[in-house]
């Protein structure tokens, strides 16, 4: 894929995320769904845990150490470990699972695109989006399991 190309799919997936989260608390407001306080609640802690701990590992990403090229124009340094985009989609996809498993599929299978973005444009080693996956998927499934419990 050419540069342009990635960072072109890359922003795409991007604003799809975006756009998915909002839609998604949307249609649970508009359904009255009692599941509305936990896709709040969970995405944000998941996050926020995701967040803190790639701020606590702290690791270079491949075009820093020159194991790749730039292909994103990413200005960041270090905060590679877990990719915060492919655990978004992946913390997105999660919630969405519980409401329409189609589209939670459908998000599923943006992330892994994502996820190829990510590694072939250089912002990411393969160790990083795997793991933003599943620490997406895991912190979810427990969040969630606590949130039913309740």
């Amino acid at each position: 894929m050419a540069a342009t190309t990635l960072q072109r799919a890359d922003k795409v997936l991007t604003g799809i995320g975006y756009v998915a989260y909002p839609a998604l608390l949307l249609y649970l407001v508009i359904t009255g769904s009692p599941l509305l306080a936990a896709c709040i609640i969970v995405p944000a802690v998941s996050f926020g845990l995701i967040t803190l701990l790639r701020l606590a590992v702290n690791s270079k990403r491949p075009y820093e150490e020159g194991k790749a090229q730039n292909l994103l124009e990413k200005q960041t340094q270090g905060r590679s470990f877990p990719s915060r985009h492919v655990a978004s989609m992946f913390i997105i996809a999660s919630s969405w699972l519980l409401v329409c498993e189609p589209v939670g599929i459908i998000l599923c299978g943006l992330g892994c695109v994502m996820a190829y973005i990510r590694v072939k444009g250089g912002a990411h080693y393969p160790q990083d989006v795997i793991a933003g996956a599943i620490f997406a998927f895991a912190l979810c499934a427990i969040g969630y399991a606590v949130a039913y419990s309740l």
